[in-house]
């Protein structure tokens, strides 16, 4: 098998890309035009020299970054690949244990070439073991993606033994490659994992296979603290602008005694990219977070709110300034007045 990779828009490799979809009925921010049909993106990668930028291709298309990096778990399968789907809501069912971790994503690895991919995303019920395309109902939310080609199979493996400790995902349509070991962590992953110490929670470094540095910070369900303002504010030593799925209890924005306070993003106007959008977060199913000073970026699969403090769950947190920049601009720390 050729070498798994992030794929870009051109079905390129790339070292790392990001994928901000649209929700539907997102209102043009100046009154004039149609609404969003839910299925148009932003993206941005490595190689990107310019902000966020409205895709071409849309999510019902079958092209496109997303597709063309999924797509390589389709047709010749040789042994040596193999996978890990995870979502705290699997595909064609409604029975989901609320216990294992609020996280989703893939992991693709092969032996032979000693690659791997990670996604980390927001989607309920995607991806389909069958089949890589975008769930038609799920197009009514905002959701973040974020694709990382990683340095070999070995960084998969940390992140994976991570996972174990921490999010114990809720995995699904698996697939174990000939020869991996009983004890592997990719193998361990696939399973019934039920941690019932309170481990602190871990944040790892890990590079791309271009050098690009990332850090993997998760925490389980036992923790019980936020995580945003009692976590990642704290390891990254900053304040954060956060934009998730927000409905129950919040946690506070003030983490006592320190300065890592949290900012709750009240809606997206897309203006400064050259996008006629705006909306509120309540069409946001997005979970991403950035530094109100320094240039981190944390895009995540778990929530600010204080039934997430009792679920495991996590984000990749690394810093780029042309990303970080473009967020800043779109994000609106007070109401819209749409």
């Amino acid at each position: 098998m050729a070498t798994l990779n992030a794929l870009n828009e051109d079905n390129k490799p790339v070292d790392w890309w990001f994928i901000y979809k649209l929700p539907h009925a997102a209102k043009p921010a100046d009154g004039k035009g149609k609404e969003s049909t839910g299925y148009e993106y932003l993206y941005l990668d490595a190689e990107s020299d310019k902000p966020l930028a409205l895709s071409p291709h849309t999510l019902d298309q079958g092209v496109g970054a997303l597709h063309h990096t999924v797509n390589q778990l389709r047709g010749d399968r040789p042994a040596s690949l193999g996978w890990v789907f995870y979502n705290d809501e699997i595909p064609d069912t409604t029975k989901n244990n609320g216990r294992k971790g609020h996280t989703k994503g893939l992991i693709v690895y092969d032996t032979r070439s000693d690659s791997a991919v990670w996604v980390l995303h927001s989607t309920p019920r995607y991806v389909h073991p069958d089949t890589p395309d975008f769930p038609e109902d799920e197009m009514k939310y905002g959701q973040t993606y974020l694709c990382v080609t990683l340095k070999d199979v070995d960084t998969a493996r940390a992140i994976a033994t991570q996972m174990i400790h921490q999010q114990e995902p809720q995995t699904y349509g698996c697939r174990v490659p000939d020869g991996l070991g009983s004890d592997d962590p990719l193998r361990m992953v696939t399973g019934n994992i039920d941690v019932n110490d309170p481990d602190d929670p871990t944040s790892i470094p890990f590079e791309s296979r271009g050098g690009a540095k990332f850090h993997a910070i998760q925490k389980n369900r036992h923790w019980n603290d936020d995580f945003w303002n009692d976590l990642v504010g704290p390891k990254l030593d900053v304040c954060i602008d956060v934009e998730t799925w927000r409905r129950g209890t919040l946690a506070s924005t003030k983490d006592a005694g320190v300065d890592h306070d949290i900012a709750d993003v009240l809606y997206l106007n897309l203006e400064s990219l050259g996008v006629n959008y705006e909306w509120h977060y309540t069409k946001d199913h997005a979970k991403w977070g950035i530094g109100e000073e320094k240039d981190w970026v944390c895009v995540a699969d778990i929530n600010r709110d204080t039934s997430q403090e009792k679920r495991g769950g996590g984000t990749i947190a690394f810093q780029h300034k042309l990303l970080w920049q473009s967020l800043k601009d779109v994000e609106r720390l007070k109401n819209s007045p749409a």
